[in-house]
C-alpha cells in the first residue's frame, strides 16, 4: 500500500524549513510540541521521519532525547537519519525507539559499515537517502555531505551501489524542488525502474494535497514525504487520506475520531 510520511529537520536544538537545503529556523522542541499535536498528526501518517541536518558539530544524545519527546506522543512507525558515521550510531538510533534508519553519506564513507548495520539489524531498517539535483544534460547529480558535496557517477549507478550494499529502501529528495512547495519531481523515477520491487519514497517540492496525489499515482513510488511545517497543520494530514483514496490510492483508512478516547485512555494513565 502506498504511504504518507512526515519530516522533521533538525539543526542543533531547533526545528527548521528547507528550501534547495538552505535553512532557516522555525522554533524549539517547545516550540514544536506547543504547535503540533502530535497524537493529532499522526492519525493522518503512516510515518515519521526526523532527520539531524544540523549544519555544525552534532549532538546525538541531545538529538536522541528530543526525538523520543516527539516519539512518545504518536504511535506510528519513526525513522531517524542524519550524521550517521558508524555502527554504533545506528544503533543507538534503533535501540532508542527508531523503526529505520536513513543512512547518506555513510554509503560512500565507509561501504563496509552500511553492510554490518544491514547484517545486524536487517536490510528493512535501512533507508538510503539520496540527494540529487538535475544537471544540464538532463541527467543528475548525486549529493553528499548534507547536499555540499556532488560525487561523479550516475544516479542509476549509485542506486545500484545502495541497494548492493543492503539499503532496503530509497528516500530520493530533489534539491532542486526541495521547499519550493511547486511539485515533487516525479521524472526521476527512470533510473530506478529496473528495480520494481524496491520500496522508494519520493521527497522535496509537496504544496499541496495533488502533489502528494501526482507522487503516489507515479509508477514506481511507494510513498510521498514532506517536510514543510506550515502547509500540514492541524487536521490536514487526517484530511488528506479521504481525498487521496477518493483519487484511487492505496491507503488504509480508518476512523480517526476512533483514536481521541485511546488517546485520552493513554494520557489518564500516564498520570
Amino acid at each position: 500500500m502506498k504511504r504518507i510520511i512526515f519530516c522533521l529537520l533538525y539543526d542543533r536544538g531547533n526545528f527548521m524549513m528547507s528550501r534547495n537545503f538552505r535553512l532557516q529556523v522555525v522554533g524549539n522542541i517547545e516550540w514544536l510540541l506547543n504547535n503540533y499535536d502530535f497524537a493529532n498528526v499522526s492519525r493522518g501518517l503512516d510515518e515519521m521521519m526526523i532527520l539531524d541536518v544540523s549544519r555544525g558539530e552534532r549532538n546525538s544524545v541531545e538529538f536522541l532525547s528530543i526525538a523520543k519527546r516527539i516519539a512518545g506522543q504518536c504511535f506510528i512507525p519513526l525513522t531517524l537519519g542524519g550524521g550517521i558515521t558508524s555502527i554504533d550510531l545506528a544503533q543507538q538510533y534503533l535501540y532508542n525507539g527508531a523503526d529505520k534508519v536513513l543512512i547518506n553519506s555513510l554509503f560512500r564513507d565507509d561501504p563496509k559499515a552500511c553492510q554490518e548495520i544491514v547484517s545486524r539489524f536487517g536490510r528493512q531498517c535501512v533507508i538510503a537517502g539520496i540527494d540529487y539535483k538535475k544537471s544540464n544534460d538532463h541527467g543528475y547529480e548525486i549529493y553528499v555531505d548534507r547536499g555540499s558535496k556532488s560525487i561523479d557517477i550516475t544516479l542509476g549507478e549509485w542506486i545500484e551501489h545502495v541497494l548492493h550494499l543492503g539499503a532496503g529502501e530509497l528516500f530520493l529528495q530533489s534539491i532542486n524542488q526541495d521547499g519550493t512547495g511547486m511539485g515533487l519531481d516525479t521524472s526521476v523515477t527512470t533510473p530506478w525502474s529496473s528495480q520494481p520491487d524496491v520500496p522508494c519514497i519520493l521527497v522535496g517540492g509537496v504544496g499541496h494535497g495533488e502533489h502528494v496525489i501526482e507522487g503516489l499515482k507515479t509508477p514506481g513510488v511507494d510513498a510521498v514525504a514532506t517536510a514543510n511545517l506550515f502547509n500540514f497543520v492541524e487536521s490536514a494530514f487526517v484530511d488528506l487520506r479521504p481525498l487521496l483514496v477518493k483519487h484511487s490510492i492505496d491507503l488504509p483508512l480508518w476512523d480517526a475520531d476512533a483514536f481521541k478516547p485511546l488517546k485520552d485512555s493513554l494520557a489518564a494513565g500516564s498520570n
